[in-house]
């Protein structure tokens, strides 16, 4: 029985390994717990990388209180999705269920928009992307290698909606 791995063997291992090492690249982050801890000086502390479900792993804040609001106020919570041993995608969701005070959402969203993305590719926020949170309009773009996409979801009672900004 022989131990050595054949050509086809190895390939298949180098482009696995190349193909996670480029994850990591892209978002610029080591580790799952890393991800997980990037936000935690503004606030949003996650319980940690976990077994989510078949193979999906990740972590997430509890939603951070923006303000006041009647019945709700706006609250904004921290994202990382991924697998066993590496991070696919960190987000950030606004939900504005007070829409006077849209603005303040709006602001605290750019901020940790623009912490998260220099934490995570070591790169400043694209412009298109600030103002696409400052304006509450979708939008994809590139920063580094990585795409950040600026995503709206209305809610069908009319009430509120969602911004999501997604580094993958």
């Amino acid at each position: 029985m022989s131990y050595l791995a054949s050509p086809l063997t190895m390939a298949v291992l180098l482009l696995g390994l190349f193909n996670s090492a480029s994850v990591y690249a892209v978002l610029g982050i080591q580790e799952p717990e890393e991800a997980c801890g990037l936000m935690k000086e503004q606030g949003l502390t996650t319980r940690g990388w976990r077994d989510l479900s078949d193979d999906e792993y990740g972590c997430t804040s509890p939603y951070k209180e923006l303000g006041v609001g009647n019945p709700l106020a706006n609250n904004l919570a921290y994202y990382v999705t991924g697998t066993r041993t590496k991070v696919t995608e960190l987000k950030l969701v606004l939900n504005v269920n007070n829409r006077s005070a849209a603005t303040i959402g709006h602001e605290a969203l750019l901020k940790a928009a623009e912490v998260l993305c220099a934490k995570a590719t070591g790169a400043k926020l694209p412009k298109a992307a600030g103002n696409a949170i400052a304006a509450g309009k979708p939008v994809t773009t590139k920063v580094g290698k990585a795409a950040i996409s600026v995503l709206r979801k209305d809610w069908p009672t009319g009430r509120g909606y969602e911004i999501h900004v997604v580094l993958q």
